[in-house]
């Protein structure tokens, strides 16, 4: 039962993420994203993975929620902000390495993609646990003091969920 029910979270996701890629909201639309939705669970689930859709992907629909909010509010205010400091000339660009606490692959990558989609912010390249940042604003070198500006929340929903 708790199967079903993780796949039925899984497919309305699919189906919400149809439905806006679309703009579209009409009844064929998201039938076709839940159809659409199923499709790929269970194609997932069957073919391509070596163990169960749940254990491989443990993100819980309502962290999902809440980090993709705060991963838009993150990317308008960093907009706005670097666009005043590009604007007045304030930029002292910067590589920089992180390290994040995240143990789980998925969730290291999407902290990377985040950062990356983060104006100011783009992750050059990641070796385990460790993220190199090319950093518009670097105010410190300094791995940790760094880390904790840049990867701002992100890190502490993700170890949340």
């Amino acid at each position: 039962m708790k199967k079903v029910l993780y796949y039925l979270e899984i497919i309305i996701i699919c189906a919400v993420v149809w439905v806006i890629l679309n703009e579209n909201l009409s009844l064929a639309t998201i039938m076709a994203g839940g159809a659409l939705g199923l499709l790929s669970v269970l194609i997932t689930d069957h073919l391509l993975l070596l163990t169960d859709y749940k254990s491989t992907y443990q993100l819980q629909p309502t962290v999902m929620i809440k980090y993709v909010l705060y991963l838009i509010y993150q990317i308008y205010f960093s907009g706005f902000t670097t666009i005043i400091k590009i604007i007045s000339g304030k930029i002292s660009p910067g590589i920089v390495e992180i390290e994040t606490e995240l143990d789980s692959d998925l969730y290291i990558s999407m902290l990377a993609n985040s950062i990356t989609l983060t104006p100011g912010t783009v992750t050059i390249d990641k070796k385990g646990r460790k993220l190199v940042i090319l950093w518009l604003n670097c105010v410190t070198k300094d791995s940790k003091k760094a880390g904790k500006i840049i990867k701002g929340n992100f890190e502490k929903i993700l170890l949340k969920g």
